[in-house]
C-alpha cells in the first residue's frame, strides 16, 4: 500500500473512532439547551406562582437573552458566524467553543427563533480539529477529520447519518471549499464518523443507546397515491412558501444593516420585539407563546394538529417576523429549523383553504420548498421531507422533488443580499 493510501486509511479509522464521542458531546449540548429552556420557561414561572409565563416575562426573557449573547460575543471567536451566513464549514478553534456555545445557549434557551444546527457543526469542527492534534495527522487529513466531526455532530440532531451526510455534501459542494472531483474522497471520513456516531442512538447489543428528542412529525393522514389536484397545487404553493422564506431573509438583512450601528442595543431590542410578538399571538389566537418562540422543532406536533386556518395564518406572520428579527440582529444559531417550521405551517394553511389539496403532500411541499429556499439544498430537502412523512414517503417523493426544484429556482432568481455583498466577518470570528 502506497503512503498516500495508508494515510487515508488511517484517516478513516480515526474518523470512525471520532464519531461516537462527538455524537455524545452533541447530545450533551442538546440536553443543555433543553435544561436551560425548562428552567427559564417552566421552573422560574412556577417559582413565581404563575401557571405559565406572564406577558411581562415573555417580553423580558428574550431581551435578557440578548444581553447574554452580547456578553458571549466578547469571548474569543465572537460566538461564531451569524446565521445569515448559513452553515459555515471553516476552521473552529477549541478556544472559540465557550463563546459559541454560550451564545447559542442564550439564544435557544431564552426563546429566540433559531435552530441548533450551526453551533452543533461548530462543536463537531472543533472536536474534529482537536482529534487531529491528538492523532498527529498531516494537514490534508486534518481538514478531513475536522469535517468528519461536523458530520457526526449534525447527525446527532437528525438521529442518523443520512440527512447529515447529504446536507453537508451539498453545503460543501456549494461553498467550493472542496474540488468537485475530490468530494467523495473528502467527505467519506465524515460519513464514517456519522455512521459510528449513530451507534450512540441505536445502541449495541444490550446497551439501548442514548434516546433524545429528534426532529419528527406526528402521524399524518395516509397518502396512498399521487393525485392530479395535488400536483396542480404543488408548484404555486412551493413558489409562495419559497418567496415567504426569501423575503424573511431579506428583511433579516435589513435588520442586520441597522443592528451593525449599535449591536448590543439591537440584540436587546430584537429580544423585546420577539417576546412582544409571542404575547400578541397568544392574546389573539389563544395559543401558547411556544408556537412563536424557539426553533419550532418541539412545537411541530402542535402545529400539525392545529385545526384553525386563522391561527395558522397568524402564526406565519408572527413567527416569520420573529425569525427575521432573530436572524438579523446578531443572535447565534442555525437558520434551517424555523424556516422548516414556517414551511409546515404554510403547507397546512394551504391544505385548509385550497380546494382538493391533501394535507400530507401540502406538508411535503412546505418542508422542501422552505428548506431549499433557506439553504439552497434541494437534495437534502427532499430526503428530509420523505423521511419525516414515513409510510407516505414514496408517494410524496415526486411532489417533494418538484417543490424543491421550484424552491431552488425562486431562491436563486430573487434578489439575495448574500450574493451581492459577502458578509464581512470579524477576522477572529469563525464560521460554524
Amino acid at each position: 500500500m502506497d503512503p498516500q493510501a495508508r494515510s487515508y486509511l488511517r484517516t478513516l479509522i480515526v474518523a470512525g473512532l471520532l464519531g461516537a464521542p462527538v455524537a455524545f458531546a452533541a447530545v450533551l449540548f442538546q440536553t443543555a439547551i433543553h435544561d436551560v429552556t425548562h428552567v427559564v420557561w417552566d421552573v422560574v414561572p412556577d417559582w413565581l406562582g404563575e401557571s405559565g409565563p406572564p406577558s411581562w416575562y415573555v417580553i423580558l426573557v428574550p431581551a435578557v437573552g440578548g444581553l447574554l449573547v452580547a456578553a458571549a460575543l466578547r469571548l474569543p471567536g465572537h460566538g461564531g458566524h451569524t446565521p445569515l451566513e448559513g452553515l459555515g464549514m471553516g476552521e473552529v478553534r477549541l478556544s472559540y467553543l465557550p463563546g459559541i456555545l454560550l451564545a447559542a445557549l442564550a439564544t435557544l434557551g431564552f426563546g429566540l427563533v433559531l435552530g441548533p444546527e450551526a453551533p452543533l457543526i461548530a462543536l463537531g469542527l472543533a472536536l474534529g480539529a482537536f482529534a487531529t492534534r491528538l492523532a498527529r495527522v498531516e494537514q490534508t487529513q486534518a481538514q478531513l477529520l475536522a469535517l468528519a466531526g461536523a458530520f457526526a455532530a449534525i447527525a446527532a440532531l437528525f438521529g442518523g447519518p443520512l440527512v447529515a451526510a447529504i446536507l453537508l455534501f451539498e453545503v460543501s459542494a456549494a461553498s467550493g471549499a472542496v474540488p468537485s472531483q475530490a468530494l467523495g474522497r473528502a467527505l467519506l471520513p465524515g460519513f464514517v464518523a456519522a455512521g459510528t456516531g449513530a451507534l450512540v442512538f441505536t445502541g449495541v447489543n444490550d446497551w439501548p443507546g442514548v434516546h433524545t428528542s429528534s426532529l419528527a412529525l406526528p402521524a399524518v393522514p395516509a397518502y396512498e397515491t399521487v393525485r392530479v389536484a395535488d400536483l396542480a397545487w404543488c408548484i404555486p404553493l412551493a413558489v409562495a412558501i419559497a418567496v415567504v422564506v426569501v423575503v424573511m431573509r431579506q428583511l433579516a438583512h435589513q435588520v442586520a444593516t441597522r443592528a451593525g450601528r449599535r449591536p448590543d442595543v439591537a440584540l436587546v431590542a430584537a429580544g423585546l420585539l420577539v417576546g412582544l410578538l409571542a404575547v400578541v399571538f397568544r392574546a389573539v389566537a389563544d395559543r401558547p407563546v411556544d408556537l412563536v418562540l424557539f426553533s419550532g422543532q418541539q412545537e411541530l406536533p402542535d402545529i400539525v394538529t392545529e385545526g384553525s386556518a386563522s391561527v395558522l395564518a397568524l402564526l406565519l406572520v408572527a413567527k416569520g417576523l420573529a425569525y427575521s428579527l432573530s436572524l438579523g440582529s446578531g443572535f447565534r444559531g442555525g437558520p434551517v429549523f424555523p424556516a422548516l417550521t414556517i414551511g409546515v405551517a404554510g403547507g397546512l394553511l394551504a391544505a385548509d383553504i385550497l380546494p382538493g389539496l391533501d394535507t400530507t403532500p401540502a406538508i411535503a411541499v412546505g418542508i422542501t420548498a422552505a428548506t431549499t429556499a433557506v439553504l439552497r439544498v434541494p437534495f437534502t430537502a427532499v430526503l428530509l421531507s420523505t423521511l419525516l412523512l414515513g409510510s407516505s414517503a414514496a408517494e410524496v417523493a415526486p411532489i417533494a422533488v418538484l417543490a424543491a426544484a421550484v424552491g431552488w429556482i425562486v431562491a436563486t432568481a430573487l434578489p439575495n443580499p448574500e450574493d451581492r455583498e459577502p458578509a464581512q466577518a470579524d477576522p477572529d470570528a469563525t464560521k460554524a
